[in-house]
């Protein structure tokens, strides 16, 4: 009898044992595979050191069953090279990758691809890449090899000046780049981020320099905009925090050629891996005046709660700027101001009218302020000349016509 017992605890621990094997088994993990490679400098065919590789996984591709592969990281795979220029990945997912290779001074293959063409990958686009950047695929359990290799990067530079010559220090500096269609659009930069001193944009230094390197080949326009900002400095010497605030939309831009209007601007043309020096703007100091004014409604006359103002140029209506009326404590006056205008003819257009009933209540030991809609008023446009200072502009806002009140 004894002994009978002792089988039977035998089998409960092992059926035990089983069964907490089974609930603590771990799902397997994905099929993965590795890269390794090289990468080296087009111009000096040595090692590209310490540049970053990444795999960039190519488009979802419709299988022959007709599904679509969605394995794979949500994260791209990305290694640094080593003194040798060589990099390994490890736990790659198994699919279809694009290899780019990333170093200070040298070009990104993507940086000449718009975000649109990436995204909505064409057959054209696909030929063009295929071309540009180096592919390779990751197969369950294998080893795959790639070799980069990256050229030298165009680069841009020029410095900015005020007419007495002192240097225009930390204005940005944008490039427009002429599409297949030669308008001149902004040059989406977050395909060179991290080549050289630009991101976005680049900022004038203490002599007014500016240096934008990754380049793509091209013709560019290049902009410099003094800033419009809102400054706060807590405590007299600065004991607290400095807060500042741009005004979007607001900056004035000159342009390479001396201009103030993108149309008019001097085209700066580069090639691959071309160094292109002397891109200079000088900024006037004389010529440059404000606009005051006020938004009104025009039955009576009270100032608007809240609205937009437009300063258009008068010939094709391009934005010049926008200025916000009554948001955050600004301008809760209907007051607007526009500093720096040069010498032209403009309208200004008054959209997004309204008044609003701000309404204190107290709860739970605090105060808020609520925001009650009275009336919405219709576009107001006023043709304007520019020479000198302009103030004392009433811009009056109608009262919607009652057809386009149902409308709304």
């Amino acid at each position: 009898m004894p002994k009978r017992r002792s089988i039977y605890a035998s089998v409960l621990v092992v059926l035990a044992t089983t069964a907490l094997a089974q609930g603590t088994t771990k799902k397997p993990e994905p099929t993965t595979g590795t890269v390794s490679g090289s990468v080296t400098c087009a111009d000096t065919n040595a090692p590209a050191r310490f540049a970053v590789v990444t795999l960039e996984r190519m488009p979802e591709e419709v299988s022959e069953s007709g599904k679509k592969d969605k394995e794979g990281s949500a994260m791209n795979p990305t290694a640094t090279t080593d003194m040798e220029g060589r990099f390994f990945l490890d736990k790659v997912p198994v699919g279809h990758y694009y290899a780019v290779g990333r170093l200070a001074g040298y070009l990104n293959p993507l940086a000449r691809f718009s975000e649109q063409q990436l995204q909505k990958m064409s057959d054209d686009t696909r030929k063009e890449l295929a071309k540009a950047v180096p592919m390779v695929s990751v197969g369950a359990n294998q080893g795959a090899t790639v070799s980069l290799r990256l050229e030298h990067a165009s680069e841009l530079s020029g410095t900015v000046l005020y007419d007495d010559g002192s240097p225009a220090v930390g204005l940005e500096i944008k490039l427009l780049h002429k599409d297949k269609d030669g308008k001149l659009v902004d040059l989406k930069m977050g395909a060179v981020s991290g080549l050289g001193l630009f991101g976005e944009g680049a900022d004038t230094d203490d002599r007014g320099h500016y240096r934008m390197i990754g380049v793509p080949s091209g013709e560019y326009a290049i902009s410099a905009t003094l800033p419009m900002q809102n400054v706060s400095l807590g405590g007299l010497f600065g004991g607290e925090s400095l807060t500042v605030v741009n005004q979007e939309g607001s900056g004035l831009s000159i342009y390479y050629g001396d201009v103030y209007r993108k149309k008019d601007a001097k085209i700066a043309k580069v090639g691959e891996g071309d160094q292109v020096g002397g891109l200079d703007i000088t900024i006037a100091g004389n010529g440059l005046h404000s606009i005051h004014g006020m938004a009104v409604a025009k039955l009576d006359g009270h100032p608007v709660s809240r609205a937009h103002v437009e300063l258009l140029y008068a010939d094709d209506r391009e934005l010049v700027r926008t200025e916000e009326i009554g948001r955050e404590n600004e301008h809760e006056d209907g007051s607007f101001e526009f500093s720096y205008v040069p010498v032209g003819q403009y309208i200004l257009r008054l959209v997004d009218a309204i008044d609003i009933e701000k309404i204190e209540r107290h709860e739970f030991n605090s105060n808020f302020t609520d925001e009650k809609l009275i009336r919405r008023y219709d576009v107001a446009e006023l043709p304007i000349t520019v020479q000198a200072d302009v103030n004392g502009v009433e811009l009056a806002a109608p009262d919607i016509p009652v057809n386009k009140a149902a409308a709304q």
